[in-house]
């Protein structure tokens, strides 16, 4: 999707989401459910990018989903509490009151555990990048790929055939690009993260192209002789 259509959708769930806040503060009970139903909906929408992103603290999104999904846990805990309780009067529930709720604990709780995943995500995004300086490829996705004259590097590579070629992603800019073959079915890497590599073994000799799938202006070519 390009930029301006996530933006777009991103700004429709934070509209949505600031209005159910507003009226959850007026008591309204339809405002609890469509506060724990936007936070479903908006895990579930991006929950590929979420995923993708916590198994790598070099990518620039993890900052935002190692805080972004413990908030909005505790958003639908909280929202499916108050609805149950509405009833008997908010004024008796103050789940995030006061430390001394158990609400008011998991809060703390929870926000110590996104500060603690925001530093060990620092200090790993560090070693990171610091190794894949290192690490050896012989198909390398360049930084700031997309816009690179040559994103793969070497853009041709010669191969026997039975041999194995290898990719990584040294893209520090934190953009996730995939290898897959203009040919449906001959290999697909999947979303590789910062310091992602995949290998692809070619048995049969011929010429292979291969894309970047989310920036199709990205492309490559394996000779197999």
């Amino acid at each position: 999707m390009a930029g301006g259509g996530f933006l777009l959708i991103l700004f429709f769930f934070v509209a949505v989401f600031l209005v159910a806040g507003v009226f959850s503060l007026r008591q309204r009970r339809w405002a609890y459910i469509l506060g724990a139903a936007i936070s479903i909906v908006l895990v579930l929408l991006f929950s590929t990018n979420i995923v993708a992103s916590l198994s790598n603290p070099a990518d620039p999104g993890f900052w935002l989903s190692i805080s972004i999904l413990p908030i909005l846990s505790l958003v639908v805990l909280f929202s499916i509490l108050t609805f149950r309780n509405a009833k008997t009067g908010l004024a008796q529930k103050r789940y995030l009151s006061s430390l001394q709720s158990s609400g008011g604990l998991l809060t703390v709780a929870v926000v110590g555990f996104v500060i603690g995943g925001l530093i060990a995500g620092t200090i790993g995004a560090g070693v990171i990048l610091r190794n894949i300086s290192y690490a050896n490829a012989d198909i390398t996705i360049v930084t700031n790929a997309m816009s690179a004259a040559v994103p793969f590097s070497p853009q041709v590579f010669h191969v026997a055939a039975g041999g194995t070629v290898t990719w990584i992603n040294k893209d520090q800019s934190g953009t996730g690009h995939t290898v897959s073959s203009n040919v449906t079915g001959q290999f697909e890497s999947g979303t590789l993260t910062t310091g992602a590599p995949f290998s692809h073994a070619f048995a049969t000799a011929g010429t292979y192209y291969y894309h970047c799938t989310p920036h199709p202006q990205m492309w490559g070519e394996v000779i197999v002789s």
